[in-house]
């Protein structure tokens, strides 16, 4: 896990900050996406979402106010995912199982089931 609990006067969960590093997002960046979205929506359950373009990468960071009117920050991610970490490796399985046939989607599941 990476990142500070407190950052940017916002409260971090230790989920968002272990999707930080599976992401390869700065807390910096997400900080910045959360301070200046391009749109807001309405999330469940009091939440809200926030989305920023950079380019071509979309940051969504899933936030809420908590009973001392703190903003936590619940979650986060950018898509595509960067290259080379965990979220565009599990993107390039989900590709490559979707294109498979019956005998390859099988194969796939196979080693999954063995962490492979």
């Amino acid at each position: 896990m990476s990142g500070n609990q407190y950052y940017g006067n916002l409260v971090w969960t230790n989920h968002a900050l272990e999707r930080l590093g599976h992401r390869g997002l700065s807390q910096e960046l997400a900080w910045k996406a959360f301070q200046h979205p391009d749109k807001t929506y309405a999330g469940k359950n009091g939440s809200s979402e926030y989305q920023k373009w950079f380019g071509k990468s979309k940051i969504t960071i899933i936030a809420k106010q908590n009973d001392q009117y703190q903003w936590v920050i619940i979650s986060c991610w950018i898509d595509p995912p960067l290259e080379g970490t965990q979220d565009y490796y599990k993107k390039l399985r989900y590709q490559k199982y979707q294109k498979s046939g019956f005998w390859g989607k099988l194969w796939l599941d196979f080693l999954n089931a063995l962490g492979l």
